[in-house]
């Protein structure tokens, strides 16, 4: 099988949905694998830089945690991302993200009042509503490549420049 380039998003989407990827990780990505059904890591190449993390999720809207623990991302309560800690694996090199899966049987207990909380489930009728589902999952791996991009390529374009 030929591997293509990846991006970020196709990497997790083929991870997410089929737990292995026919893209090679982008630039500064390592590797990617599902843990839960919900619970996506991200391994990068160096030390995740926890300020240009949490910046990068200001500037999307969300609000960070941090104090003794590694940086955790806060959306309507809930932790949808977080560095990795000592006690993970690669510890500072992870980014673990929380997704919302498309099949409700494969929610956990937490995961379903998060979808509620965020209206991709209709409390009243039990129903996933795609379209947010997908709007949510999208919005999170957003903040992963915008933390990416800045991170490598602004990096690798400004050292081809010297």
């Amino acid at each position: 099988m030929v591997r293509r380039k990846g991006t970020l998003l196709g990497v997790i989407s083929d991870v997410f949905a089929e737990n292995t990827s026919s893209f090679d990780s982008p630039l500064g990505v390592e590797k990617v694998e599902k843990v839960d059904s919900d619970v996506i890591r991200i391994q990068f190449r160096d030390d995740v830089d926890c300020d240009l993390f949490c910046r990068e999720a200001i500037k999307e809207g969300y609000r960070v945690e941090q104090g003794i623990f590694a940086p955790r991302i806060i959306c309507k309560g809930s932790i949808i991302a977080r560095v990795g800690s000592r006690s993970d694996p690669e510890k500072r090199r992870s980014v673990f993200i929380y997704l919302i899966p498309f099949d409700r049987r494969e929610m956990s207990t937490y995961r379903e009042v998060v979808a509620v909380r965020h209206g991709v489930i209709d409390p009243r009728t039990g129903r996933v509503n795609f379209e947010k589902c997908l709007q949510y999952n999208l919005k999170v791996i957003r903040l992963l490549e915008r933390y990416r991009k800045t991170r490598y390529e602004s990096l690798s374009k400004r050292l081809e420049f010297h």
